[in-house]
């Protein structure tokens, strides 16, 4: 053999070893809506992918927030080939919990799931587990001196000023609410105003509109799938031609999927009735100035949280019973679905069809109304429909983050 064809032949040899040497990174699709660059910067010996076709293990991370304002994350880790195991793991973000510490706190539980795939590897040797002791003694353990009541007040101020316009807008609220594994307590207070200028030349306009809003709802949980509670409001609202209007409704309601599935889906089923009492700034059109009605109400809501995307959508019925042919029907889609590699639609619509605007004010509107939105104006439906495709093609790997400019 010529030195020429031995020397090729060593180098084939030192080329096929080095490249069989080379531990070929895990490919990982990750889907979170939360700081994901973060997740991945600091798990930088997995290769990402933007198409879960191509993953060794798919990552999808569910969010919710709970009634107490916090937000629980479910991290559902899938694996593939070699790598065939799927599990779950939960982690609950407190509502006052800073932004740095939540995602410190969500790339832990993330490792802790990856760090499953890594065991029987050729990378379980750089994987390294810390147990922090501090915190596993009863002594130790922290009590909720609130017994889990949760505050929360809010307020804004809005100004605007041109030339021939002047705005301002301000509102004020208040929550509280308490949350516990069979009873959940809300209570909502709020306070809108708008006053607005315009001046065209020799016509000038103003539009001044003001809202008061208090609410209160008690739930108790029965079973893995049945709940009842009783919701009361106050309302007030120049827009809506209310001096005042009391609502106070019992409700049932059905989960047909256990609640303890709530973080990737939900298929509920509520019945409402309730008492009202209207009192209105100006006669209707009925020629009332007060009325005192029974309502009822039917919601289906449905909520899919998948691999292949997400659907949330609900439909309400609802009737006066003292006036049976004064009903609306509400119909909402959201739809974000992932169809082929690459390939995502996303739908957007809701449909309301109204025939129960026995709160409208006798007498035509003026320009004003119509234009500054003053009052609420008579329709028999309103809808809304947006759509949006995507698709992305080029390099899988998604790895580099680069946030210049």
């Amino acid at each position: 053999m010529k030195m020429k064809e031995i020397l090729l032949f060593i180098l084939l040899i030192l080329v096929a070893g080095f490249g069989f040497g080379q531990n070929e990174k895990i490919k990982v699709f990750l889907n979170c809506r939360c700081d994901d660059d973060y997740l991945k910067q600091n798990t930088l010996f997995f290769d990402y992918v933007r198409d879960m076709d191509l993953a060794d293990i798919e990552v999808f991370v569910f969010e919710i927030t709970n009634a107490s304002g916090g937000r629980n994350f479910s991290f559902n880790f899938k694996g593939k080939n070699k790598f065939n195991k799927e599990y779950v793991i939960s982690k609950t973000i407190p509502q006052n919990t800073s932004f740095n510490k939540s995602r410190k706190s969500l790339l832990d539980t993330y490792k802790l799931g990856m760090a499953s795939f890594l065991s029987n590897t050729d990378y379980q040797s750089q994987v390294e587990v810390n147990f922090n002791n501090n915190n596993l003694f009863p002594e130790n353990l922290t009590k909720d001196k609130w017994k889990n009541w949760v505050f929360e007040v809010y307020g804004s101020f809005n100004f605007e000023n041109e030339k021939s316009i002047n705005e301002e807008e301000y509102n004020f609220g208040f929550d509280i609410d308490r949350v516990t594994n069979n009873w959940r307590f809300r209570s909502d207070f709020e306070i809108d105003r708008s006053i607005k200028f315009f001046s065209g030349g020799e016509q000038n306009y103003s539009s001044e509109r003001e809202s008061f809003y208090f609410s209160a709802s008690l739930v108790k949980s029965i079973s893995n799938h049945f709940s009842t509670g009783i919701f009361s409001s106050y309302t007030q609202d120049t827009y809506r031609n209310y001096k005042s209007s009391y609502n106070i409704s019992p409700a049932i309601e059905y989960n047909f999927i256990p609640y303890n599935e709530v973080l990737t889906r939900e298929v509920t089923l509520a019945y409402k009735l309730g008492y009202n009492l209207f009192r209105y700034i100006d006669e209707t059109i009925y020629g009332f100035e007060d009325q005192k009605m029974f309502n009822h109400s039917l919601t289906l809501n449905l909520r899919f949280r998948e691999k292949w995307g997400s659907i949330y959508s609900y439909l309400v019925a609802s009737q006066f019973l003292d006036l049976p042919e004064q009903n609306r029907l509400t119909i909402n889609n959201n739809l974000n679905i992932r169809i082929i590699r690459g390939l995502s639609v996303r739908i957007s619509a809701y449909f309301r069809f109204i025939r129960d605007q026995i709160n409208l004010p006798k007498g035509a509107a003026s320009v004003e109304d119509l234009l500054l939105r003053q009052r609420q104006i008579s329709t028999n439906f309103q809808n809304r429909i947006s759509m949006g495709l995507s698709y992305t093609f080029g390099s899988i790997f998604n790895n580099i983050v680069n946030q210049r400019l």
